[in-house]
């Protein structure tokens, strides 16, 4: 882990160098047995192979980075309700279990100056993974019940205030990234939510001011991508599973000045999400499944905005989402994949200035597939599957 910070005066120049080298494994595990508990039930599991947090405040800066994994991450979160009665005993009010594991982490803020990076992450490990598991089958869920599993095998954010930022930058894994979350729930009244979401490359920045940026973002992967999430209910109000698995993710937005960005995404790994719940008797279910090869969002709400886009999905992208109910009320079941997907716009009321070239090619299978399988009495049923092999939606908003 490595953490670095500066505040100087005005047009001092800091200049930071990171190398770190991940090679035994990382693990992180919470348990909780309870048999009854009428406050807050929480569990939460963290893992990181490598780390960086750092910035710059009031001085220019250089950033030179390199992450390298080779063993792996894995983090796990588990409660578990004893109550053997007949009484519906309190798992928890709430209830909240929540787990992420992140291969290389790296976080940077620029604030009043300017900083140049060069980033370079790479992971060989076996996997990344998370495991969330809340199984209460003899228990009940009070105010609201959660279950997150976050999995990330590179992950590089950048925040810019009042600044400028030019960043070059490479993420590439041959690691699988995994994430899976189950619920067994007796009986809850409230709202609850279990969701598992797998990237295998993010890189993210934002302005939330002025702030001008640059950035050239080269992903690659080749490991699966998978994300589950499962929900067996028994008498539950308004519950829901939702999986998201994402190869490669590169999201830019800015506030203030200029955006450029030119990206480059290949993803030759499968990429495979499943959302899954079932229940004797419910109010509201739902379960939601998303998949997608190459992810691009560039978002400019100033006026100049320039992206060069390349996107090649050659692993596939497979999507299911299936419910299965007996007495009930309303469902709610979507499950949509996608090769690769842009997304671009400037704001038209500034009088924006846009150019984009993009070029999108998909060579692998994407298929989506929602399921319904009602054996009582219900209200509704409210089902879609979409499944597209290039996506691109480039346009200016906000004008009169």
């Amino acid at each position: 882990m490595a953490g670095l910070a500066t505040s100087q005066p005005a047009f001092s120049q800091e200049v930071i160098q990171n190398t770190q080298d991940q090679n035994a494994a990382i693990s992180a595990t919470q348990t909780l047995n309870v048999i009854e508990n009428d406050g807050l039930t929480q569990a939460t599991g963290q893992a990181r192979g490598n780390e960086l947090n750092g910035g710059n405040a009031n001085v220019d800066a250089t950033l030179t980075s390199v992450q390298n994994l080779r063993g792996t991450v894995r983090g796990t979160a588990t409660i578990n309700g004893t109550n053997t009665g007949a009484e519906n005993l309190s798992l928890g009010t709430p209830v909240s279990a929540t787990t992420e594991a992140i291969g290389n982490y790296s976080g940077m803020v620029t604030t009043n100056g300017h900083m140049t990076a060069t980033t370079h992450q790479d992971s060989t490990a076996t996997d990344v993974s998370t495991v969330t598991d809340v199984n209460a089958p003899n228990n009940a869920i009070y105010v609201s019940g959660e279950g997150t599993a976050t999995t990330e095998v590179n992950h590089a954010a950048f925040e810019v205030t009042n600044g400028r930022l030019d960043s070059q930058a490479w993420q590439s894994s041959t690691s699988d990234a995994k994430s899976n979350v189950s619920a067994t729930v007796h009986y809850s009244p409230s709202p609850n939510q279990y969701s598992a979401s797998s990237t295998q490359n993010y890189y993210g920045s934002l302005s939330d001011s002025q702030g001008s940026q640059e950035h050239e973002v080269h992903q690659t992967q080749s490991g699966a991508t998978q994300a589950r999430s499962e929900v067996f209910a028994g008498n539950v109000w308004d519950t829901a599973a939702v999986s998201t698995a994402v190869a490669n993710n590169n999201d830019t937005q800015n506030a203030g000045g200029s955006l450029v960005v030119t990206n480059d995404q290949h993803q030759t790994g499968n990429v495979q999400s499943q959302a899954y719940m079932s229940a004797d008797e419910y109010g509201t279910a739902g379960a939601t499944a998303t998949g997608i090869g190459n992810k691009l969002a560039a978002g400019e709400n100033d006026v100049y905005l320039r992206l060069d886009n390349t996107q090649i999905s050659d692993g596939g992208v497979d999507v299911t989402s299936v419910f299965e109910g007996n007495n009930g009320f309303d469902s709610y079941i979507s499950a949509e994949a996608y090769g690769n997907q842009a997304l671009a716009y400037a704001c038209a009321a500034c009088q924006a200035d846009i150019g984009v070239n993009s070029t999108q090619t998909n060579n692998g299978d994407v298929t989506a597939t929602s399921t319904i399988n009602q054996t009582g009495q219900s209200r509704s049923f409210v089902s879609s599957a979409k499944a597209v092999g290039n996506s691109a939606t480039y346009f200016v908003s906000g004008g009169q």
